[in-house]
């Protein structure tokens, strides 16, 4: 087989993945519309006449992480069993190719069909509470910066996770939530050994590359240079995925049955 990476064995390996898994996907999809209908109709109930929309996004987002999370944890859990993992290694098609298609239906499908599923069953509901001219929906205005955030979060997450797929055999899912509280853990001691130990006593962490100094009647702001900062920001939010993609290649490179 050729180890080049071809747009066309890709596009056959993920129509391969669908045809392989279609009864699995349709379930799952099904399975998350009817769960987002039920709690849905769960909130229009308690809620009665009065309604918040930002309500509707804890639940948006408390199911987004759960269900993806989750989802993502089962991208290569073929390889978990023998006679699964051997077949699937033995597609002819490179390794590449194969953490792109995972992927594919990990991060990007799952992501376009959870946000379809839950717009249409928001909108739904919301059409049905209107019916009555009594109901009150209070709109949320601003959803850009808090949706850009958790945008970060959630590629970061669903890459570790699928990660933990291919590098766990079993219970991949619980195994990689505590490697996920050890990689906190580690980053929370290393602020507090740093605040503690390099800042002086008087001082307070204001971001990741300023600090202030407390004086008697005054308190002084120190930060990195421009372009240090802006490197920093760019390091935190966008070096998370890459290198769990990377880790997750090398993982499946040497990976045997």
């Amino acid at each position: 087989m050729n180890n080049s990476f071809s747009f066309s064995r890709l596009g056959l390996l993920i129509k391969k993945q669908w045809f392989d898994n279609a009864k699995l996907y349709s379930l799952s999809v099904l399975a998350l519309i009817g769960l987002l209908a039920i709690i849905f109709i769960f909130w229009a109930i308690v809620n009665e006449n009065h309604y918040n929309e930002e309500d509707t996004y804890i639940i948006f987002l408390t199911l987004l992480f759960g269900a993806g999370l989750i989802f993502a944890s089962t991208t290569f859990g073929a390889l978990s069993d023998k006679a699964k993992g051997t077949y699937w290694l033995s597609i002819p098609a490179t390794h590449f190719e194969k953490l792109l298609c995972g992927i594919f239906y990990s991060l990007v499908a799952f992501l376009v069909v959870y946000l379809a599923s839950f717009f249409i069953i928001q909108q739904i509901t919301f059409t049905i509470i209107r019916l009555n001219p009594d109901n009150e929906i209070r709109s949320i205005s601003n959803l850009k910066e808090p949706a850009i955030i958790f945008s970060y979060i959630f590629l970061a997450l669903q890459s570790l996770f699928i990660l933990g797929s291919v590098y766990f055999e079993r219970f991949a899912f619980i195994k990689t939530v505590l490697a996920a509280l050890f990689i906190i853990f580690l980053f929370m001691l290393a602020g507090v050994f740093f605040a503690k130990n390099v800042l002086p006593h008087n001082s307070g962490i204001q971001g990741l590359t300023s600090f202030v100094i407390y004086g008697d009647n005054e308190m002084k702001l120190y930060r990195l240079a421009p372009w240090i900062e802006d490197a920093v920001t760019v390091f935190a939010k966008f070096i998370w995925a890459p290198v769990f993609w990377v880790a997750t290649y090398f993982r499946l490179k040497e990976k045997e049955i």
